[in-house]
């Protein structure tokens, strides 16, 4: 008998011996889950890990028929044992907590078309240690001025968003921040009143783009003096975020673009890549901001001058992809080199050339936010202004380059309202020149020159060929099969690109896209097309109470850290 019971015993203890720790013999679907990820779930499924749950599309051909591709991710999450937190509608998911276990689990879900980790992001600046040596943000280098006297442009009436750590109050600005909105808060609403910068950048970052020099007489400005600011903070106090609270601001800007105005979009905000922008639900955003006639800047990032170093979003052949010069604070250009932090192309994975152009980015004289993280942290940048006021501060980095060439956009939308990104990003690398001595791969097509690039300004159209994310793509199929005739523009070299390919030839492999007529797409069917919530935001939507919702993902363990 007991040698029954010890056969028992040990039986159960060889059972029981693979109850918790690593998964040995679990069944998932590794095809549809972040490689990353999979490995540390695999290695710790009781943990929690932070995601972004992408539902697969509904071919449903009708409106009324299609659902709400967020809510039906979220849906999945909590039938895993998950905890979803936000609806991601903008690449049709939702954000997520759930452990190792329920991310397996949910990768056999056949609603399930991806599980993306919920990447951490930090503000790309480098403050110097000679910043009391700067004089001037680099204006006069990229012919800023000419273009304001000899154009009569400013950016008066265009909104750009930025999308950051905040926008402080200042003089500079005036009433020119039309809009603040917080993401890193539980319930973020609307105000026409600045609602502050606790880190410092993104008052930076604002001033580099449309401060009007008016506490320094005119001697420190942004390229874009009359532009509006739209302040979208999706970054915390320590300079850190994650994707999905940048999709939200995203998303946001996507309803709201007709509201503001809103016809650039400065993201001084990276990651480094891990996988190609094809998988990337970041790169499927800015791709339908673009697509939806939105200009996206970003900076290539501060890695380095080793090759392969862009970081996401940059890496996406859509936006325009900014590297930093370092113009030793003169007029000149010929004492001009490209940062030593300044990323380098070609991108990890794709081996796409980035960045796209480059621009003054160091030592950088911008505005300051009194109290900030970076203001209390860094207090010999701070540089004073001639009123009394909170003054400016001095940074460096890719961050600072961004804004430079997103103030340049908006005086050449000034010019003409009517450029679609495309054109604009061809512009932009037309006019630029090269900075002696630096590849392709480190400058793009060179130093952005303002006055040149809005005074080639026509109303001809460009478009560039170009692969759009698989997320996006897939998004995308069924509207172009239910679309009416405006789709099918026959005025662009016969039809949707210029090699001929019929609408019933089309695939994903030999469309180019270069020259779909994309202004009249109904882009919020594109992602809201199944929400009758009427009496709820977008932003206030979680799967219990929003005094419950979980934003710990947001405190970060980045930091404000040097880079040289």
């Amino acid at each position: 008998m007991w040698k029954r019971w010890l056969s028992l015993t040990l039986i159960l203890a060889i059972t029981l011996s693979g109850v918790g720790g690593r998964v040995e013999a679990r069944s998932y679907d590794e095809s549809k889950v972040d490689p990353g990820l999979l490995r540390q779930a695999l290695a710790d499924p009781e943990a929690d890990y932070d995601v972004i749950v992408r539902s697969v599309p509904d071919q449903k051909k009708t409106k009324a028929q299609r659902d709400d591709r967020g809510r039906r991710a979220g849906d999945e999450v909590q039938k895993a044992g998950g905890k979803p937190k936000h609806v991601l509608g903008i690449v049709g998911g939702a954000s997520a907590t759930l452990s190792g276990k329920a991310l397996l689990d949910l990768s056999n879900s056949s609603a399930v078309d991806y599980v993306f980790a919920d990447v951490k992001f930090t503000a790309q600046w480098d403050p110097v240690a000679d910043a009391a040596n700067a004089t001037s943000p680099g204006l006069l280098s990229i012919n800023a001025p000419q273009a304001w006297t000899q154009y009569n442009v400013t950016g008066r009436g265009i909104g750009v968003a930025v999308v950051d750590s905040g926008v402080a109050a200042h003089p500079d600005l005036g009433d020119r921040i039309v809009a603040a909105i917080d993401f890193t808060q539980a319930a973020p609403t609307v105000s026409a009143s600045p609602l502050g910068d606790p880190g410092g950048h993104g008052t930076h970052v604002a001033g580099l783009v449309a401060g009007d020099g008016t506490s320094s007489g005119g001697a420190i400005t942004g390229v874009a003096p009359g532009a509006n600011i739209i302040d979208v903070r999706v970054i915390d106090a320590n300079g850190s975020s994650n994707t999905s609270v940048v999709l939200r601001g995203l998303q946001w800007i996507l309803r709201n673009k007709s509201t503001y105005n809103v016809k650039v979009v400065n993201l001084s905000l990276g990651a480094p890549v891990t996988k190609s922008y094809k998988l990337d639900p970041l790169a499927t955003a800015v791709e339908v901001l673009t697509f939806a006639g939105v200009t996206i800047l970003v900076s290539a990032g501060n890695s380095g001058s080793a090759g392969g170093t862009i970081t996401s979003p940059a890496n996406d052949p859509f936006v325009i992809s900014v590297g930093a010069i370092d113009d030793a604070q003169t007029a000149a250009t010929l004492d001009d080199t490209i940062a030593s932090f300044s990323s380098r192309g070609r991108t990890a994975y794709d081996s796409l050339t980035k960045p796209d152009v480059s621009a003054p980015g160091r030592r950088m004289v911008s505005l300051r936010s009194p109290g900030s993280t970076l203001d209390t942290q860094y207090p010999e940048r701070r540089v004073d202004g001639t009123d009394g006021g909170p003054g400016y501060f001095t940074l460096s980095g890719t961050s600072m380059a961004a804004p430079v060439v997103a103030g340049t956009v908006a005086l050449m939308l000034e010019r003409n309202p009517t450029l679609a990104p495309n054109q604009i990003k061809k512009r932009l690398k037309s006019g630029a020149s090269d900075v002696s001595g630096f590849s392709l791969q480190a400058q793009g097509a060179g130093r952005v020159d303002v006055a040149a690039t809005v005074g080639s300004i026509g109303t001809d159209r460009e478009y560039g060929a170009g692969r759009v994310s698989d997320s996006f793509a897939k998004d995308m199929r069924r509207f172009i099969e239910g679309q009416p005739l405006v789709w099918k523009d026959l005025g662009y070299n016969g039809g949707v690109d210029s090699h001929n390919v019929t609408w019933e030839g089309i695939t994903w492999e030999n469309i180019t896209w270069d020259n779909v007529t994309w202004e009249n797409i109904s882009w919020e069917n594109l992602t809201w097309e199944g929400i009758t919530w009427e009496n709820i935001t977008w932003e206030g939507i979680t799967w219990e109470s929003v005094d419950d919702l979980n934003i710990g993902a947001l405190s970060g363990t980045s930091s404000w850290a040097k880079l040289d």
